[in-house]
Parts: structure tokens; C-alpha cells; sequence
């Protein structure tokens, strides 16, 4: 009898995944298309009769991430980044184990931090690390949220002195990186999605930081030989053949 009901209630988490993944079919062929703008308009649809959806408010906070990640307009990044970060912060408060949900508000929180100034940056970025640290306690085997960390230890490394004086100034003891973290966390990210250029762009970005030229020379031909596959890539790209050049 337990056998029976165990495999009733395997037969009803099987149909409610593949009914979650029918209904979201649209908007993954839209992100696989790189149009983020339709995916998040069919997410928000998809929103309306489903508001405490922690699956949809996740992805409509990537999203939102996307489409601000493919501009360099201040303005269209503001508006994203929050309303992105609304979303996020909402799928926590829903469900505070999902890793996903997890990351998109470790990673808006950091973008806001950064259009706001050195200051908020700094306080932010205790709120980054925790809630990353978090999406990889219940997925180690996320690219997106070691690359995060990468981020994190590369932009706490690369603080200036006067915004060390900030930290200090806020908190008893400051945030504390390093680039040897960050080449880690870049690798490990690397390593999982290899066709991902921003790990071995950030990589090398890290190399440049480390002095450890030939190897920053490395991560940047592997980016030129990898496909583009939205706007940000293409930025990137363009950036790491500036820094290649630079090198040679």
C-alpha cells in the first residue's frame, strides 16, 4: 500500500512539473531566442493569474537582468534592474530555498548597489555575498552563482583606498575579497558552462589584476573563438580584443 501511494504521489509531482513547463514553454523559447523583451512580457502575463508563482517571478527577474545587461543607457538599466529586483525579492519572501530566487536577488541587489554609488555599493554587497552564498548551498552546480561570487571578490579586491575608508567608516570589519577567490569561483563557473563567454571574459579581467599576463592572454583568445549570443556578449567581445591587443 505505501508502495502504491509513493508511486501516486511520484505520478503527481511528474504531472505538475511538466504542467509548470508547458505553461513557461513560450517564454524559454523566446530566452533561447535572446528576446528577452517578449519573454518577459509573456512571464508577466503568465503573472496575472499567478502572482505567487516563485518559477515565473524568478525568471522575470533574470529577465528584467537580461534586458538591462544588453544596454549601456543608465536609464534603461535603472529601470530594469529594479523592477527586476522587486520580483526577486518577492520570490524570497515566497520561498527562501529556492536557488534561483536566490540569486537574481544577490545579483539586482549588486547592480543597485553600483547605480546608486560607492557607498550603497559597499552595503549591498554584505546582501550579494549572503544570498549567493546561499544559491550555491542549495545548487553547488550553478554556473551563474560562482560566477556572482567571481564578481563579488573581484569588485571587493579592486575597492579603491578612499572607498576602503567607506567600508570602514560603515562597518566594524569591511568586506573582505580577493582575486585568487575570484579566479576560483570564474573557473569552477567556467567549467560548468563552457560556451558562456562572461566566465572566461572575468577570468581573464582577473589575470589582468593578478599580473599573470599569459594567462589573461589565454582567457581572452578563448572568448574571441566563442559565439556571441546576445548584445552583452558582443560587448564583451569587443572589450576583450581591446585588452588582447593591449597585451601582445
Amino acid at each position: 500500500m505505501k508502495k502504491i501511494i509513493s508511486l501516486l504521489l511520484l505520478f503527481v509531482a511528474i504531472t505538475l512539473l511538466a504542467q509548470e513547463l508547458d505553461k513557461l514553454s513560450q517564454a524559454n523559447k523566446f530566452r533561447q531566442q535572446g528576446k528577452y523583451e517578449n519573454e518577459l512580457q509573456e512571464l508577466d502575463k503568465l503573472l496575472i493569474n499567478d502572482e505567487d508563482n516563485v518559477e515565473i517571478l524568478w525568471r522575470i527577474a533574470q529577465a528584467h537582468f537580461d534586458i538591462a545587461d544588453q544596454s549601456e543607457d543608465k536609464d534603461v538599466q535603472k529601470k530594469h534592474f529594479y523592477s527586476g529586483f522587486k520580483s526577486a525579492e518577492k520570490a524570497v519572501k515566497i520561498d527562501p530555498n529556492n536557488a534561483r530566487a536566490n540569486h537574481w536577488y544577490a545579483t539586482l541587489i549588486g547592480k543597485i548597489g553600483m547605480l546608486e554609488g560607492n557607498k550603497q555599493k559597499i552595503k549591498n554587497s554584505y546582501k550579494v555575498k549572503e544570498y549567493a552564498l546561499k544559491s550555491l548551498e542549495i545548487d553547488p552546480n550553478y554556473d551563474g552563482s560562482n560566477h556572482l561570487l567571481g564578481r563579488w571578490h573581484y569588485e571587493i579586491a579592486s575597492l579603491s583606498w578612499p572607498e576602503r575608508k567607506i567600508a570602514s567608516l560603515i562597518y566594524s570589519k569591511p568586506p573582505n575579497g580577493s582575486f585568487a577567490r575570484a579566479i576560483s569561483y570564474f573557473k569552477k563557473a567556467a567549467k560548468l558552462k563552457p560556451d558562456e563567454i562572461r566566465h572566461q571574459f572575468w577570468l581573464g579581467k582577473t589575470y589582468l589584476k593578478t599580473k599573470e599576463k599569459e594567462k589573461a592572454r589565454e582567457a581572452f583568445r578563448k572568448v574571441s573563438t566563442m559565439k556571441a549570443f546576445d548584445n552583452s556578449d558582443i560587448i564583451m567581445k569587443k572589450e576583450a580584443a581591446k585588452l588582447l591587443k593591449k597585451l601582445n
